[in-house]
């Protein structure tokens, strides 16, 4: 996050002044001069999105001085594999611009700062909206960014055969793969397996969501019994159960218990340690 590119601002009576501006909402093209914007990208499709969150917007410049912004660029197709937050660097995201659906992309690496008063009197963009659905699906890449779960080595390493499995999950319909795994070591010897926990998350808001979950879920079951049961046995990995779970009953219980989110750029303890994360 970047506050070189700032620009000096003189202080004035505005300082406690409120801001119009909004987290999700896109800053006109009339004001990115003024931001400094303009040498950011030299790209005639580029979009500024507020990231701060409104409680910080409307704190007094004493005590949050900055807005948080994220320069994108609009491009022509939607890459799902970059949707619905499934990638915490890059993001897809629909958006209206002059009332037509156009896709966004946003890069992590790429947000900056900007000194609050040079935004006391910008109004978002009218012309370029994000829907409500996406405002909260940019919350969530934005939070999921530092909050991602790392799992041990040797557990991705045992579920490198069932990847492509797991990454074929359908993004409308399933809002995440959640998981939890005994025991915790990083390490474990080969004849010692991870007991598995899986839920399928999926939408209540989507049409046909709970179906495509069950039905992912128990193909999701078959694959594991192909690559991990021999006989009866489980190796490498004993999946106890895995089945699709509403999002209106997933809860924060869950989380404590143990369930993590998979995604697939959640990599190991040991190639994306805690803490070092753009």
């Amino acid at each position: 996050m970047d506050r070189s590119r700032e620009q000096p601002v003189a202080s004035s009576g505005d300082d406690d002044a409120t801001i119009k501006l909004g987290q999700g909402s896109i800053v006109p093209r009339t004001a990115h001069d003024r931001l400094g914007l303009s040498t950011l990208e030299v790209n005639p499709d580029l979009v500024v999105v507020v990231i701060s969150h409104d409680c910080d917007l409307v704190k007094p410049y004493e005590f949050e001085p900055h807005v948080e912004l994220i320069p994108g660029q609009s491009i022509g197709e939607l890459n799902g594999s970059l949707a619905h937050g499934r990638n915490p660097r890059k993001l897809h995201l629909e958006y209206e611009q002059d009332g037509m659906k156009k896709v966004l992309e946003l890069r992590a690496i790429k947000k900056t700062f900007v000194d609050k008063r040079l935004l006391i009197d910008v109004v978002p963009d009218p012309s370029a909206v994000l829907t409500k659905k996406g405002i909260q699906i940019l919350q969530g890449w934005l939070a999921a960014r530092y909050n991602r779960a790392a799992f041990p080595d040797d557990l991705n390493t045992r579920m490198k055969p069932i990847e492509k499995k797991l990454r074929s999950a359908n993004p409308e319909a399933i809002s995440g793969i959640w998981m939890m795994y005994d025991p915790e070591d990083n390490h474990l010897s080969d004849e010692v397996p991870y007991e598995l926990s899986i839920k399928i998350v999926y939408s209540t808001i989507v049409f046909g969501g709970k179906a495509t979950a069950e039905e992912y879920a128990r193909e999701l079951r078959m694959t594991f019994e192909r690559n991990f049961s021999k006989q009866g046995l489980q190796r490498s990995i004993d999946l106890r159960d895995c089945e699709a779970v509403a999002d209106t009953v997933f809860s924060v219980r869950h989380m404590l218990d143990g369930y993590k989110q998979w995604r697939l750029e959640d990599l190991s303890l040991k190639q994306d340690p805690p803490g070092e994360y753009i």
